[in-house]
């Protein structure tokens, strides 16, 4: 695999960034012919404990979107606005699919049935009847959180990456 091209993209941005520009977003519909993987991430979930002991008050902000019958992936915020940063990913996997894994890796993954009575889990923007339906659906999954830097003791992405086990 040649990793070159790669190398010569992230040297051209890390230096128009340091030399204070800008770039624009890919318009994926031109360089794709169709949507690119970051469409589709609409469902808003916003819950807390997800950033283990040392900050079990801070809301982890979730932009989801369904991939498969046995998997929704999430990406997780340090905020809502336009400048917040990612923080995180939760993998989304039906009971079905999470009964194929081994001992070691189910103990890696929490139960929604049980984890949502726990996380404060608020819908942002839908009514009482919508988030009721969104949980009923989410209730028998499983999920894995992976932490890829803590946004409360640095504003820089720095430390190891690690995976959340929601107690």
């Amino acid at each position: 695999m040649n990793f070159r091209p790669v190398a010569l993209l992230a040297g051209a941005l890390t230096a128009a960034l340091a030399a204070g520009g800008t770039f624009a977003p890919a318009r994926a519909a031109e360089t794709t012919g169709g949507p690119g993987p970051s469409a589709g991430y609409t469902l808003h979930i916003d819950a807390d404990k997800h950033f283990g002991d040392s900050h079990p008050d801070e809301i982890a902000h979730h932009w989801c979107k369904k991939v498969s019958d046995d998997l929704t992936e999430c990406q997780l915020y340090d905020g809502d606005g336009p400048h917040a940063r990612l923080v995180g990913v939760e993998t989304i996997v039906s009971a079905q699919l999470w009964k194929t894994f081994g001992a070691a890796e189910q103990a890696q993954w929490h139960y929604h049935k049980t984890e949502l009575k726990k996380i404060h889990a608020t819908l942002p923007g839908m009514s009482k009847a919508e988030a009721a339906k969104v949980v009923a659906a989410i209730s028998p999954t499983y999920g894995k959180v992976y932490i890829l830097w803590d946004p409360m003791t640095s504003k820089s992405p720095i430390g190891p990456p690690h995976v959340s086990v929601l107690k």
